[in-house]
């Protein structure tokens, strides 16, 4: 059962309505980017199954069989986490890929999704140790805080023995939020980490989301008029990073090149942005089921 079918009523929607802009010209994706997309879709599914995050050294797997790229992979688990904070808790692994030669680290989404979009925290707080003039989510930043040290510190011993391999930081919904900005911070430390989210709510204001924009190796995947994107609204100065790639089909579909378009500009209205009514079933799938395991 999808946490977020049962929502209802949220009184915060009636601030996201907003007149549908002309759609803009678009522009599909590559094969490759397409099949990235769903390679890392399933590694944020992965997040979600409990197998993943208590059971260092093990292979990756997902019972719920949503995640067969990651499966027929050659995988092991280097690092798993699970801490509380005051905001919630912050949950995922860090593996690494030999089949991909990835290192990937992947966030959980809130096992909790209906009080967490009901209570989210539209408070900014300063974030000058990012970027100049940014301000941050200050419950998302906490909770990356929560793990920061011991996770940089999991993944400068990974890259030591796996050199060559490519670093990606990747999560739905919540942990689309932390795998942004954690991958915000791993770049200023020296590291080049690739970023994929799914249905990730905005993390800053608009000169976080164009420094995030400006550093490159974003893709941020949205689905149709998935409710979760629209927020924290940008009235109250929340703003995306660029680029979108959102996908224009409904769930059970399979998606091609051509059905992705890349929206481009920081707090583009168009997009997920650009739909009327927010939809928070569409939250659940992105090119598949992508929290099957709550």
């Amino acid at each position: 059962m999808h946490l977020l079918g049962r929502l209802s009523g949220i009184a915060a929607l009636a601030v996201l309505a907003v007149a549908a802009p002309s759609r803009p010209v678009p522009r599909d994706v590559s094969t490759d980017v397409l099949g990235q997309l769903s390679l890392f879709s399933q590694y944020a599914a992965a997040s979600y199954c409990t197998n993943n995050n208590n059971s260092t050294g093990d292979s990756l797997s997902c019972a719920e069989g949503n995640c067969p790229l990651v499966e027929a992979a050659d995988t092991t688990s280097l690092y798993e986490f699970a801490k509380s904070c005051s905001y919630g808790d912050v949950t995922g692994f860090l593996a690494v890929d030999k089949t991909n030669e990835l290192l990937v680290v992947s966030f959980r989404g809130s096992r909790t999704t209906s009080n967490w979009i009901a209570n989210i925290n539209f408070g900014l707080t300063d974030a000058s140790s990012i970027c100049s003039g940014c301000e941050v989510h200050s419950g998302f930043f906490e909770a990356w805080e929560t793990v920061a040290d011991d996770l940089t510190a999991q993944i400068a011993a990974a890259q030591v023995t796996y050199p060559d391999y490519t670093l990606v930081v990747t999560g739905h919904s919540y942990g689309g939020a932390l795998a942004t900005i954690g991958g915000t911070v791993l770049r200023n430390a020296g590291y080049t980490p690739d970023v994929y989210t799914y249905g990730q709510p905005r993390v800053g204001n608009t000169a976080l989301a164009t420094y995030i924009t400006n550093q490159g190796s974003l893709w941020r995947v949205t689905h149709t008029d998935d409710l979760v994107p629209k927020l924290p609204p940008a009235s109250v100065g929340f703003t995306h990073a660029s680029p979108e790639y959102w996908i224009t089909v409904g769930d059970d579909v399979t998606v091609t090149t051509s059905d992705i378009d890349v929206i481009e500009g920081v707090g583009s209205k168009a997009g997920n942005a650009g739909t009327l009514l927010p939809n928070i079933e569409a939250h659940n799938w992105y090119i598949g089921y992508i929290d099957d395991c709550e």
